[in-house]
């Protein structure tokens, strides 16, 4: 091979506009020189023109199909060696092994991510090639010329219905076609902010200009406190909405947004609740239209599997200076428990009205509605992810044995420094104790008031042990909402009294979210050497008092003895 090229002629095939206009962007520079064209036919007649070093296009194209177009490259010698990538958003095993049937060189998935799609294309332009596998190939070929007929067929049926329409509705999809070039362009314009907090701001201005909202609020929800607080709004002086305060009903708005984002034209009377009654009448709105910027639990747990999981991590988990110090794992779960609750899928509730009580949302309005609060949601999360994941490493390479959720030590910490302490007591003969503790009706709470309130309440107890220890104890978080304290120097009956302050406090403590009884802990002491005297079996023998004590009825402490080793079989 001779000398590397430093620059690249780059042609994409894609009828959207806002993908065509995205990827302009991320390829803007002196290394690609790009030229776009929106069918498939276009797009042939540029590639003969222009010979570029390297075609991307979308698969499913308005008048030819991406893997019969890559056959019809292919065939002419002089782009016989053009690097061909395929970039759609049909993410199915079936469809990458026809399009590297095709002619391919490779499989990109929409949506794309803008930080890494440019070194995607150098490594195929420096001769990177995907290959069906060998025993597939015969059958992904008679798969692929099954589906040359089929979207032959598809394709002339599509044109018959689209004719057909525009006969119909030729005013109503000129609006609809002038609104969607500027949700295009909208589109477009979100995915290039920065935070959370910009895209909601944009957002809201948006609506306003697209759909001619008079007025438009964006609503925060505060779990702790279960309300509504207006964060931003447009048509409406701040002043007036300013100490807005939403009642909040969480199984409520689960059942208004389980299969849907938007409820539109609604009316006063519709609503069951006088005290948001009285605020509408307030700020004199008739119909309004709520929507949520979010996504359905069930989405937020197919995201949260493990593969899933995995495949957000890897970008972080390559720029590590020192993976092998980072308890990834450890990163996963936390992640997990942020993809499953509703500060990650529940973005917040957008009030939308018109002062003209005659004027609604039409279907097609409704139509786009749609498409930009689901595209907005995606690039929300994504956003709100790319945060919490950056959080997540720089604190995992910073500081690899504190529990993120509760500040305490982690549950690896714990078991390397009660190793220590035991070898510490028997090189000095002295004694220590070990405190285990466990929150009453744990999952009963979480079923109530939901795992955001859940962490909360170890957050409020992880700050309990923190400020009501010695510097000398170890308190770490053993696992769920079970915790462990180590604390050197003290007898069984010191222990004891430590434990008993402790489950004091926090039965006195008020929590978010109860109302008529507060949170409770049941917990177990036992010392060293005086129970045990290997790390193990001390776990053991404070289990085993713990488990008296919620055998006794719960918020009490147990002490260890001899007696409940016998009656647990040890």
């Amino acid at each position: 091979m001779g000398m590397e090229k430093t620059s690249y002629r780059v042609l994409y095939i894609e009828d959207d506009y806002a993908s065509r206009l995205l990827i302009r962007k991320i390829l803007n520079g002196p290394e690609f020189h790009f030229h776009e064209a929106s069918t498939g036919m276009e797009g042939l007649k540029k590639a003969k023109e222009l010979r570029p070093d390297i075609i991307l296009m979308d698969l499913n194209l308005p008048d030819i199909s991406g893997t019969n177009l890559t056959t019809k490259i292919k065939s002419f010698p002089e782009l016989k060696h053009t690097v061909v990538v395929a970039i759609t958003a049909r993410d199915s095993a079936e469809a990458r092994e026809l399009s590297l049937i095709a002619g391919c060189h490779g499989y990109i998935s929409k949506p794309i991510d803008p930080q890494t799609f440019a070194d995607q294309i150098r490594q195929f332009l420096r001769g990177k090639r995907e290959e069906v596998e060998v025993e597939k190939r015969d059958y992904y070929h008679q798969l692929y010329e099954e589906a040359l007929v089929d979207n032959l067929t598809i394709k002339l049926q599509e044109l018959q219905r689209s004719n057909s329409l525009l006969k119909l509705r030729t005013s109503t999809l000129k609006d609809y076609s002038r609104k969607l070039e500027k949700l295009l362009t909208i589109i477009n314009d979100l995915q290039t902010c920065h935070s959370p907090k910009q895209l909601k701001q944009q957002l809201i201005h948006y609506l306003c200009q697209l759909f001619s909202f008079d007025r438009c609020l964006f609503l925060d929800v505060d779990f702790e406190n279960l309300i509504l607080r207006v964060a931003m709004g447009k048509g409406l002086p701040h002043s007036r909405w300013k100490n807005f305060r939403f009642p909040f009903q969480t199984q409520l708005f689960r059942r208004l947004f389980k299969d849907r984002q938007i409820l539109p034209n609604l009316t006063i009377q519709q609503i069951d609740h006088q005290e948001i009654q009285k605020l509408l009448e307030e700020i004199g709105t008739q119909h309004f239209t709520l929507a949520i910027l979010g996504t359905p639990g069930n989405a937020a747990l197919q995201m949260s599997s493990k593969e899933s999981i995995k495949d957000l991590m890897k970008p972080f988990l390559s720029s590590l200076t020192a993976p092998e110090e980072i308890d990834v794992q450890n990163i996963e779960d936390h992640l997990r428990e942020f993809l499953l609750s509703e500060v990650f899928y529940i973005g917040g509730y957008l009030f939308m009205d018109y002062t003209d009580p005659n004027r609604k949302l039409s279907s097609h309005d409704l139509r786009i509605l749609d498409m930009l609060l689901r595209t907005s949601t995606l690039i929300y999360q994504n956003l709100q992810l790319r945060e919490h994941l950056k959080k997540l490493f720089i604190r995992a390479e910073k500081d690899a044995i504190t529990d993120y959720l509760t500040h305490l030590y982690n549950h690896r910490y714990f078991v390397q420094q009660l190793g220590r302490e035991m070898n510490r007591a028997r090189r000095h003969q002295s004694q220590f104790v070990l405190i285990m503790i466990d929150i009453d009706h744990f999952k009963d709470f979480n079923d109530s008031f939901g795992h955001q309130a859940g962490d909360l309440v170890l957050q409020k107890i992880g700050q309990i042990l923190r400020e009501n220890t010695r510097k000398s104890d170890t308190a770490a978080r053993y696992g769920g909402e079970e915790f462990a304290i180590i604390c050197p120097e003290l007898n069984k009956r010191s222990g004891q009294i430590l434990a008993e302050k402790l489950r004091k406090i926090i039965e006195k403590t008020r929590h978010p979210f109860t109302r008529e009884k507060g949170i409770t802990i049941s917990a177990g002491v036992a010392a060293f050497p005086e129970d045990a005297d290997t790390p193990q079996d001390l776990i053991r023998c404070s289990d085993a008092a713990l488990y008296e004590a919620k055998r006794k009825g719960r918020n009490r402490v147990e002490v260890f003895s001899p007696a409940l080793q016998t009656a647990s079989g040890n």
